[in-house]
């Protein structure tokens, strides 16, 4: 019997060994995969398992240029993905997998002391991004040809000619992600349109046949006022005349509604609506 609880004592004793080594922690990384940005910079925690913190710790990349390592610390360089193996004594070996990614533009503008060339001139652009880390270089380019305006590459926008209103979209495009465009207006000889208004005088808005009503444009600026067009969705209802004036077609023998709209020379519209009535 006195034999029996020996042989159970030293098997329990045994078992109880086995689960007290089985507790210390192996030599690893703390985390198995890590992520950061291109600049940003992660500390690589190891758990030592048993061997001693004050031990000498050798790593190991799989590839250069993704990552650099200042002792434990990565920081990220280049887009791509790395496994990190450390080492004590070159038996046991830890092992990190990092993924470095690119970080985005969020949002991206055009700057100019102005958007107004009074006169033909030159203005020097320049871009701002979000977040303000990143690069900022662009390709620049304009949205439509014109013979009138022309801007370098590194970003030097010349109006040769202000003879005449006109308007001209700059584009810039992000070398660093070409998925980012941004544009900016730029307006020659007259400042935009604030506000523009057309009405029918005395608001007859109601006429008939073969009767003759004038209309008026107000806008801001008062440029805006003498650089519009007048068009009819009618025409061959309600046609226009010169001196502001409208023509009802004598023909008309129900009711017609014709929207009449003005158009500034920057593309801002207004409209008014007449009905002709028998």
């Amino acid at each position: 019997m006195k034999k029996i609880r020996l042989v159970l004592l030293l098997v329990l004793g045994l078992i109880l060994a086995g689960c007290a080594k089985s507790n210390i922690e192996v030599f690893r990384f703390v985390n198995h995969e890590l992520e950061l940005k291109i600049g940003e910079e992660v500390i690589l925690n190891l758990i030592y398992g048993e061997y001693s913190e004050d031990s000498e710790v050798k790593y190991i990349l799989s590839e250069d240029g993704i990552i650099a390592l200042n002792g434990n610390v990565a920081t990220g360089l280049a887009v791509g993905e790395v496994t990190v193996r450390a080492t004590i004594d070159d038996v046991k070996f830890a092992k990190v997998i990092i993924r470095v990614v690119q970080d985005q533009i969020s949002s991206m503008q055009i700057n100019a002391d102005n958007n107004y060339f009074p006169d033909a001139g030159s203005k020097q652009l320049s871009i701002s991004v979000n977040p303000d880390n990143l690069p900022t270089d662009v390709t620049w380019s304009l949205e439509n040809a014109t013979d009138i305006a022309e801007i370098s590459v590194d970003g030097v926008l010349t109006v040769m000619d202000a003879t005449n209103s006109a308007k001209i979209t700059v584009v810039a495009q992000s070398t660093f992600d070409p998925t980012m465009v941004c544009k900016k207006v730029f307006y020659i000889k007259n400042m935009p349109t604030e506000s523009v208004t057309i009405m029918i005088k005395d608001n007859k808005t109601q006429i008939k046949p073969g009767d003759t009503i004038e209309y008026i444009v107000e806008a801001s600026p008062e440029s805006s006022e003498v650089n519009y067009t007048i068009e009819s969705s009618k025409p061959d209802i309600l046609s226009i005349l010169p001196e502001n004036k409208l023509q009802a077609s004598s023909s008309v023998s129900g009711t017609e509604i014709v929207v009449i709209t003005c158009t500034t020379w920057d593309g801002e519209k207004a409209t008014v609506r007449v009905a002709i009535k028998k």
